[in-house]
């Protein structure tokens, strides 16, 4: 099976990563998640629904409160935030599929960047979900869950449901919603 999806492979040489035993000397393998096994009448990939978190994996630099970022990630190498973020995507599921991990989730903001309004942000957001379905249907992985980040803009250092400015509320409100919608055209799985 291919695992080259978008415009660019971004983990070559890297193929599946199977169940290989407790004994297996591969560093890319599964010791003791055996998908197949079963367990109490289901496999364990019905008992265990792992998901890639989008930003732990695809987004965070690495930085902490003493210093920058300490990870360079080749798909943000692109002339344009947008096209980062297609490339982003296409790392993302090469990589969720090489794992064989059946979900991805996210937060709005780690998969489209934020526009200058609400109205850029919601379109930057429509482009890259199209993708995400695209992917998504060439794939098989599906979307866990998806949620707003009301916590990295300035805008919401006082809080975002709690915020004491009807503008800043008003703002979150309408970012959960979109972020709601997101997950619906996803198909969000259910729990």
């Amino acid at each position: 099976m291919s695992y080259f999806i978008g415009q660019r492979e971004f983990f070559p040489g890297i193929g599946a990563v199977r169940f290989e035993g407790r004994d297996s000397k591969n560093p890319l393998s599964y010791k003791f998640y055996d998908p197949d096994k079963r367990v109490l009448g289901k496999t364990m990939r019905e008992h265990l629904r792992f998901a890639v978190a989008y930003w732990h994996s695809f987004c965070g630099s690495g930085s902490d409160p003493f210093g920058p970022g300490t990870r360079d990630f080749p798909w943000d190498s692109a002339a344009t935030p947008m096209e980062c973020a297609r490339q982003r995507l296409d790392a993302a599921f090469e990589f969720v599929t090489k794992l064989g991990v059946p979900f991805y989730c996210f937060h709005d903001r780690d998969i489209a960047p934020e526009g200058r309004s609400l109205a850029e942000s919601n379109r930057n957001l429509d482009k890259l979900v199209a993708h995400a379905k695209g992917l998504q249907k060439a794939t098989g992985v599906r979307m866990l869950w998806g949620t707003a980040n009301l916590f990295s803009n300035p805008r919401y250092m006082c809080g975002a449901a709690t915020n004491p400015d009807a503008h800043v509320f008003a703002y979150a409100a309408a970012q959960v919603k979109k972020a709601l919608d997101v997950t619906k055209a996803l198909g969000g799985a259910e729990p």
